[in-house]
């Protein structure tokens, strides 16, 4: 029987790159920070791990076509679940990082803050699954991969929307501001960090916009490159 239809292949393929890659980054981040004693680094290598993460999901259920030509056994929304349970600490690791830049004396209350949404946030997707994401399995097994994107209007996709957004703000508009008013090396560090979080947050919430095709793979490298600009930014200390 034949396996995947084009778009399935796109999607396959670019998740599979973003499990790998930002895997990779991220222990690769983690690596050079224990070389030059950057703590920040290590919390970027962790977001980078966790963000990658946000597609094992789908990354499972392409090796299950691959390997069976059946889908992922989606009981309860499996697919979407072990996809975002990692937003959580994908966002307390990088609000580390953009306390630890900005405000560091609030940096311990805000990442309180972070805790409790994320521990509701995972709280809401696993007591209703089939609400907080798409649930539109393929008619014919192994044809297409399961959509795993969240319910943006959903209990869950608000609370997302309120963990990401500061995130895009104080780590991408600040820095800019920053980044305009510094001079010399300073001002290229603050203008890479800003890039790779407005990357990170608008390929971030494209995504679930983006049905499988070219544009996925697109949004997919974007996503990736939003790690390597944050890692450019960080990797001198600031």
């Amino acid at each position: 029987m034949d396996i995947l239809i084009f778009e399935g292949w796109l999607d396959g393929i670019s998740s599979t790159a973003v499990v790998i890659i930002g895997i990779i980054f991220g222990l690769f981040f983690i690596r050079v920070s224990k070389k030059r004693e950057l703590k920040r680094l290590t919390y970027l290598g962790l977001f980078s791990i966790f963000a990658a993460l946000l597609y094992l999901g789908v990354f499972l259920d392409f090796l299950s076509v691959i390997f069976t030509s059946e889908n992922f056994p989606d009981v309860y929304n499996l697919v979407a679940l072990l996809s975002y349970i990692f937003f959580a600490p994908a966002m307390l690791t990088i609000m580390y990082i953009s306390m630890d830049i900005q405000l560091p004396k609030y940096k311990w209350p805000i990442l309180g803050l972070y805790l409790i949404l994320g521990i509701v946030f995972n709280i809401l997707i696993f007591l209703d699954p089939y609400s907080s994401f798409y649930y539109d399995p393929p008619q014919n097994s192994g044809e297409t991969l399961i959509d795993y994107n969240i319910q943006l209007l959903s209990h869950a996709g608000i609370f997302l929307a309120i963990m990401l957004l500061p995130v895009v703000i104080t780590l991408g508009l600040i820095l800019i501001i920053k980044s305009i008013q510094a001079s010399g090396v300073i001002r290229k560090k603050f203008f890479l960090l800003a890039c790779g979080a407005f990357s990170y947050g608008i390929f971030g919430m494209l995504e679930g916009f983006t049905a499988p095709g070219i544009l996925v793979v697109i949004v997919r490298a974007g996503y990736i490159i939003s790690f390597w600009l944050m890692y450019l930014g960080l990797k001198e200390a600031i």
